[in-house]
């Protein structure tokens, strides 16, 4: 598995002309004084589009194709993914910002104006106006980085692709490396743990308003490495939780069938 997001890691970034494959930190405040560090908000599991704009016309058609990608997500994967618009040198008003993106209709979880703002395009290669990135994963992967006019398509596959990998759950109780690939499933999906110790273990399937649709294992199980097969191809197309209980611990990821 490694090997597979390693190779789509390069083809992403042969795809788009750049060589970093990883964010920028920073730590700063939006307009509304809400403070952001952005390492954070990544190893929380969470998906943050980057827009720089001037603001200016030209920007228009690609902020908004940035905005409407992320709110086509709001319903499947709620509080995941999030927009922030900034502006490109730090030196436009709050005001003028916020207000632009308003007037077109632009919706935002957050916008950075002249702060001094941290949050620089140079991080990522050459600037660009519009510059939109896509940041996700527990190792702060860059899934897209386009100047200038945006593929709805493209971003919209850059977002499942880092929602996909942020779905791990990192050394919590007595599990570790909590992971569910391919992510969407077809008609099969694998989940891979690590157990700290001997444990009774549990994976369950659910649906969005919380009913069990499958029950993937009950046993016990030894320390170590393990992975299961999951049936996907009873399921109907949408969002399910996947559920692993680990001696009264538990973590959950979210998977989507897609047939």
């Amino acid at each position: 598995m490694k090997k597979t997001l390693l190779t789509l890691l390069i083809g992403i970034a042969a795809q788009f002309g750049f060589s970093q494959t990883t964010a920028t930190n920073f730590t700063c405040n939006d307009c509304s004084s809400n403070s952001h560090t952005l390492f954070t908000e990544l190893d929380a599991g969470k998906v943050i589009v980057i827009c720089w704009v001037m603001p200016c016309a030209t920007c228009i058609p690609p902020a908004s194709a940035d905005a409407a990608a992320v709110q086509s997500f709001a319903s499947s994967y709620p509080g995941r993914v999030k927009f922030y618009l900034v502006d490109d040198a730090g030196n436009t008003s709050c005001s003028s910002l916020t207000g632009w993106a308003t007037t077109n209709s632009i919706v935002t979880d957050a916008a950075f104006g002249n702060s001094g703002t941290p949050i620089k395009m140079t991080d990522y290669g050459t600037s660009g106006m519009p510059k939109t990135v896509v940041l996700g994963g527990a190792n702060h992967t860059i899934f897209y980085n386009v100047n200038g006019t945006v593929s709805s398509s493209a971003l919209q596959t850059a977002i499942t692709n880092a929602l996909n990998s942020s779905t791990g759950i990192t050394e919590v109780g007595n599990t570790s490396s909590f992971y569910v690939f391919p992510n969407p499933a077809n008609n099969s999906t694998e989940i891979s743990y690590s157990l700290q110790s001997s444990s009774d273990v549990k994976v369950e399937l659910f649906n969005l308003v919380g009913e069990k649709v499958k029950s993937v294992a009950s046993a016990t199980q030894s320390a170590g490495e393990h992975a299961l097969n999951i049936d996907c191809s009873d399921l109907n197309n949408g969002i399910y939780f996947v559920k692993l209980i680990a001696n009264r611990t538990e973590q959950t990821v979210t998977l989507s069938v897609s047939h």
